[in-house]
């Protein structure tokens, strides 16, 4: 038995666009960015031969899920354990809520069976997602499942065996694809976040004035940041051509331009538990690694690794 899915994220809502991670109503569409989005998608995988469709049954999820099917003439299969993770009425991220659980797990309560009102916690979307993918694994042939970010990223550890614990933080834009093949009773990844059909449906950017003390800035956090794992780092992109500045709407989750490094890294080295990913494919390894402010944005670190510094082919800087 063979086994290949393509898991793909939603289109951009207006939801997405402020940059908002959980909490999204059911009914929120897809914006017209989202639309765009969703039909590049379809001509990007419109070549496969699909044997089966799965979305969420969220409105974004679903109408993405409309354009996929229309353009590859398959029906398509609705899932609620492909529904995003839901909070209820709490920011799971916001000290109040963290005080909170702090507190009921000091009364004594299971971290299993602490929610916020009127949602669920981690452990039933990893409850759901896991039978979902149990499911999954009894089927053949090549499926494309249009879901969320929490629920792509859950879905993307459990395949590799891991506990909520040691879960590695994962990257998902808008209408991006992730490719995972299941061989012999183990699941392979073989991309992830890969959104390149979508690169051309860019917001206007806006740049700053002092390009050159933004580079200090980006440049000494690189060196500070990548101290230790680094042989050589170098600058690409719009820090080195003086045109960093900030988008009137996120781009790729992104609210600016993006500090771009490359490194080629020391003998022995691993990426560290607390980088993000941001893309794998088959000749990319690239990584969110932090940020930094410029008046007031914040501004992620990407890093990309390198074997030696003829793979980078376009404009660059090595820092010292």
């Amino acid at each position: 038995m063979t086994l290949k899915i393509y898991l793909i994220r939603h289109g951009e809502t207006d939801f997405n666009k402020q940059g908002k991670e959980w909490g999204q109503p059911t009914e929120t569409s897809l914006n017209e960015i989202g639309i765009k989005q969703s039909r590049k998608l379809a001509q990007r995988i419109n070549e496969i031969n699909l044997d089966k469709l799965f979305s969420s049954d969220l409105k974004r999820s679903l109408q993405t899920a409309e354009i996929v099917s229309k353009a590859m003439g398959i029906p398509i299969i609705t899932d609620q354990r492909l529904r995003e993770y839901d909070p209820g009425e709490a920011d799971p991220s916001s000290e109040k809520w963290i005080e909170k659980y702090r507190w009921l797990l000091n009364l004594g309560m299971s971290k299993y069976d602490i929610r916020p009102f009127g949602g669920e916690n981690i452990w039933d979307l990893i409850k759901r997602v896991k039978s979902f993918l149990d499911d999954l694994e009894r089927e053949n042939g090549i499926i494309v499942i249009i879901s969320h970010s929490g629920v792509n990223s859950t879905l993307i550890n459990l395949s590799q065996g891991r506990e909520k614990d040691n879960f590695l933080n994962i990257k998902q834009d808008n209408a991006c694809i992730n490719i995972l093949d299941f061989m012999k009773g183990k699941w392979v990844i073989r991309t992830i976040n890969d959104s390149d059909h979508i690169t051309d449906i860019k917001p206007q950017k806006k740049n700053y004035e002092n390009q050159g003390k933004i580079k200090e800035i980006a440049k000494r956090y690189a060196l500070e940041k990548l101290d230790g794992v680094a042989k050589e780092i170098y600058f690409a992109g719009d820090i080195l051509v003086e045109q960093f500045g900030f988008y009137d709407r996120p781009y790729k989750r992104y609210k600016g331009s993006i500090v771009e490094t490359y490194i080629v890294p020391k003998e022995g080295f691993e990426t560290l538990q607390k980088w993000k990913i941001s893309l794998i494919t088959a000749n990319v390894k690239k990584y969110e690694i932090g940020e930094i402010k410029i008046n007031d944005r914040k501004h992620k670190v990407n890093v990309t690794i390198i074997g030696n510094s003829n793979e980078i082919k376009h404009e660059m800087e090595r820092l010292k």
